[in-house]
């Protein structure tokens, strides 16, 4: 718990004011700064345009300069554990979902969970990875703002550390959206199906001929908050079902193996 509480209590003393030159130190080197200190003086004399309105140096748009001219480091000699970890102050459990499912888009499958904080402060989860290559900060960014977050700071705090303060309070997932009232193919799946069925009352879902499916269905709320679920041991070839009140997600599985439905599902939800 103690080392818990101090990652907290850095990463508040992390993200102090902090001047753009020095932030553009921190991501390269002492050693590269000072010998593009020239280069560098060019590509960020208009001090304004990576300052944000709240006077704070704008993270992403300094680390996308650096990437642009070479300056940044985003490839180690050999694999390396890299240590990432995340702070925001909205909801741990979506933030979770958000964090793995941006990582995993950037090709990111396999990492640990080191350490993990929540108090009435905001939320820090911090991970191991072995990998040759840094996160990408801009992709990365980018791949949060596709789902409601953005990226507030970051921090560099060595080699093979880096932090993120993250507002994720518009977050929302990259689940798949059905028109009302219309019989949709979901394909084959390769792991549980998530759909935004926001404003949905009733839904219907159907098997392919050959396939059995035991259904695992679990309805969540705006912050992936449980709000019921079914689940059988016996085969069915469809299900209606009530949605319950507030869902915005819903989770489809098969509750033995996505191999008895690898014709993949049909659904259709009404409002």
């Amino acid at each position: 718990m103690k080392k818990l509480c101090l990652i907290f209590a850095l990463s508040i003393f992390l993200f102090a004011d902090i001047s753009l030159q020095d932030k553009v130190r921190s991501y390269i080197g002492d050693t590269k700064y000072e010998t593009q200190k020239n280069l560098i003086q060019v590509l960020f004399a208009q001090n304004e345009d990576f300052v944000k309105k709240d006077g704070t140096v704008d993270s992403i748009k300094v680390i996308a300069i650096l990437k642009k001219n070479g300056l940044i480091k985003l490839l180690y000699d050999k694999p390396v554990h890299l240590r990432l970890a995340f702070r925001t102050a909205g909801d741990p459990v979506i933030f979770l979902k958000i964090i793995n499912e941006s990582l995993e888009t950037m090709g990111y499958n396999y990492f640990l969970t080191n350490n993990a904080l929540k108090d009435s402060s905001g939320f820090v989860w911090e991970i191991y990875l072995q990998t040759e290559h840094i996160v990408d900060p801009v992709a990365f960014a980018n791949a949060l703002e596709l789902r409601g977050c953005s990226v507030n700071n970051i921090v560099k705090n060595d080699d093979h550390y880096w932090f993120y303060d993250i507002d994720s309070r518009n977050a929302y997932l990259s689940a798949k959206k059905l028109e009302s009232g219309v019989n949709t193919n979901l394909g084959k799946p390769i792991k549980p199906y998530w759909i935004n069925v926001k404003n949905a009352k009733e839904m219907s879902v159907s098997v392919h001929a050959g396939d059995k499916w035991f259904p695992d269905v679990v309805f969540f709320d705006e912050n992936l908050h449980v709000l019921g679920d079914t689940k059988s041991n016996e085969p069915m070839r469809s299900l209606k079902m009530k949605i319950p009140y507030g869902t915005v997600y819903i989770k489809i599985s098969d509750a033995f193996m996505l191999e008895n439905i690898k014709h993949g599902l049909s659904l259709q939800i009404r409002e």
